[in-house]
């Protein structure tokens, strides 16, 4: 079975050659979580591949994920970070599919001025462009479900992942947290990456199968269908064993259907993206 991570952050420590921001934020862990160790996870898991994307600590670099997906395209897809504000960087956007292994860009917007970032990237001409050209979009923005509404409605061919289920904390029961999200199912052009999920459930009451990860899951393939919804771990925060949560996915969701579960453990990812080295080989 095909299974694609729809996220991990994988990023190289501050050097002298490759420094940080100077107002980097604290980084996951302390270790810096590399390809080699994603490599290792992946194959103990029996998981075919994974989008890597760059940390925010890291700034807004994206050489070493595309490096990695250039090297290995059926492997490793590439969400990159974006100058979404710049009319430049939105010019630079018609030669996005020239790019080896980029599938997506990222749009951080759960903290700082989010008002302003989305009017910049609207000035810009941003939005419309990634629309006309066909460039998806993966968007955190924790509980601003009318800003995902508004963007649908806006640019109705857009694609955008709504990343995490729009959740950043665990201070409502999971279910409970994914559930808003069932409102914005009808638009087509909105997806949600089920990931990162044990990182808002209180581990210290379940274990395997973490009966709040799957009530999640089934909450949101009824509302979205399985084809728009995607397995993704952000293993760098990951507060279980990564090949745990992999068996939750292809083993205790039995009120999935066998096609069901292959559409979200990878082949719904793979379609919504056009990844087809990774579906096809």
């Amino acid at each position: 079975m095909l299974i694609l991570d729809a996220q991990i952050h994988v990023w190289k420590a501050s050097t002298p050659e490759r420094p940080w921001p100077a107002d980097a934020i604290e980084p996951q862990r302390p270790v810096p979580l590399e390809v080699p160790e994603v490599a290792g996870e992946l194959a103990r898991a029996g998981v075919r591949g994974a989008l890597l994307l760059g940390p925010t600590w890291e700034g807004s670099r994206n050489d070493y994920v595309l490096a990695a997906a250039a090297a290995e395209p059926s492997r490793y897809g590439a969400i990159c970070r974006w100058a979404t504000a710049s009319p430049a960087g939105t010019e630079r956007l018609a030669d996005w599919r020239s790019v080896t292994g980029m599938r997506a860009i990222r749009m951080s917007l759960n903290r700082g001025d989010v008002g302003g970032a989305l009017s910049a990237a609207r000035r810009s001409g941003f939005f419309a462009a990634a629309e006309r050209l066909g460039v998806p979009l993966s968007l955190y923005a924790p509980g601003r479900y009318g800003l995902y509404r508004d963007l649908a409605e806006e640019y109705p061919g857009l694609r955008i992942a709504v990343d995490h289920a729009a959740v950043e904390s665990s201070g409502l029961p999971l279910a409970e947290a994914v559930a808003p999200l069932a409102a914005l199912a009808a638009y087509p052009n909105l997806a949600v990456k089920a990931s990162a999920l044990p990182c808002f459930v209180d581990l210290t009451a379940e274990t395997r199968p973490y009966p709040s990860v799957t009530e999640a899951v089934y909450r949101l393939v009824e509302a979205f269908g399985a084809e728009r919804v995607f397995f993704g771990s952000d293993l760098s925060r990951l507060p279980v064993p990564y090949a745990d949560l992999v068996d939750v996915f292809v083993n205790r969701l039995p009120e999935l259907s066998g096609a069901e579960r292959a559409l979200v453990l990878g082949r719904g990812l793979a379609d919504w993206l056009g990844w087809s080295e990774a579906r096809d080989e």
